[in-house]
């Protein structure tokens, strides 16, 4: 049983000119703690595709330039017979498998939406699987020692050292609820060119499903649903957001609206951008404890990536802003100061 890729690679990638291609649905995981890592250490090209796409022209054409194919966790129906096709023109395809996907008998109590899907997309191949692939390679030693009259390979935990970079991280905010889905639709393009441009953004909005289409395409964006008054203060307490963005729209609806979100920026310490119109024309000092916005998206990604591209402003401005609100609570002078890290430590339960 192999522990290591290598071995393949030796008499492989010599022939296919070093591509290697990943057949996967969202196995980004997977590939990431056992193959990318391994595969580049090898000096190998990864094609990746998502075999959600049908086997089209183009892709097929793409994987004949490839001799090694592995299909990570699925193996969809439209692909069966192309592989059959690639792999009598000379490809070595593998099977990669990190659950006991092939063993319907253990999936009686999953939820039946899943035993669905798995039966789909791979466990009702479970018979004839051998047959299809040339490597079943597995991700752990129950599944080896399980599958071993198969001939399951073991492959390593392998992590490609991207996963345990330290990387800056920069968290951009927008706090509307779904009553603002003018708001959320005018975001959507401008957050789009925001998280191509830079690596270390992460966004958070809250919303339902339907928001959640819109926008789980974005990388690095979460969409969290609506909650309690006091489960939405705990997770968007201070420290928790860097830039707050406040878009409101020439809407009837908005006219009524008071300046609250000045509010949450300097809950979570955040530096606040908003919309110059009313109640944040007048109320926020541009400059000082907030920046009033024209409506045009460049306006908003310009002053995003300038605040981005300078901490200091960004931390002036939360300081104003933080100390503007102090100020409307009547909180005494002397408590008006940045919160104490040691604070905000939570006490040990004797």
């Amino acid at each position: 049983m192999s522990t290591t890729l290598a071995p393949l690679f030796g008499s492989l990638l010599q022939i296919s000119g070093g591509c290697v291609a990943l057949l996967h649905q969202g196995g980004g995981s997977t590939i990431d703690h056992f193959l990318r890592g391994p595969l580049e250490a090898n000096g190998v090209r990864l094609l990746l595709i998502d075999s959600e796409q049908g086997p089209s022209d183009q892709l097929l054409l793409e994987l004949a330039g490839c001799r090694l194919i592995v299909a990570v966790r699925y193996l969809p129906r439209p692909w069966v017979a192309p592989l059959a096709r690639l792999r009598q023109g000379g490809a070595t395809v593998a099977y990669l498998m990190d659950d006991d996907l092939l063993d319907p008998s253990i999936h009686t109590l999953l939820p039946r939406a899943y035993r669905r899907r798995l039966w789909e997309r791979v466990t009702r191949l479970h018979r004839r699987l051998p047959r299809l692939v040339d490597h079943l390679w597995v991700t752990s030693e129950p599944l080896a020692h399980k599958y071993r009259q198969l001939g399951a390979e073991l492959l390593p935990l392998s992590p490609h050292p991207d996963l345990l970079t330290v990387r800056p991280r920069l968290q951009l905010a927008y706090l509307g609820t779904s009553v603002h889905e003018a708001e959320f639709l005018w975001l959507l393009p401008l957050l789009a060119t925001l998280q191509q441009r830079h690596q270390h953004t992460h966004v958070e909005l809250f919303g339902d499903l339907a928001l959640n289409r819109h926008f789980r395409h974005l990388p690095r964006t979460r969409i969290l649903h609506p909650m309690r008054w006091d489960n939405y203060l705990a997770e968007t307490g201070y420290g928790r957001i860097d830039l707050l963005l406040t878009p409101l729209l020439a809407v009837p609806f908005n006219a009524a609206k008071a300046p609250v979100k000045v509010i949450d920026a300097a809950r979570c310490g955040a530096a606040g951008l908003y919309s110059d119109r009313a109640p944040y024309r007048g109320f926020v000092h541009h400059g000082v404890d907030g920046l009033l916005l024209d409506d045009e998206p460049s306006s908003w990604l310009a002053a995003i990536e300038r605040l981005i591209a300078d901490p200091e402003e960004r931390g002036r401005l939360a300081e104003a802003g933080r100390r503007r609100a102090l100020e409307l609570s009547h909180m005494p002078g002397d408590r008006m100061d940045q919160p104490n890290p040691d604070d905000l430590a939570l006490p040990i339960s004797s």
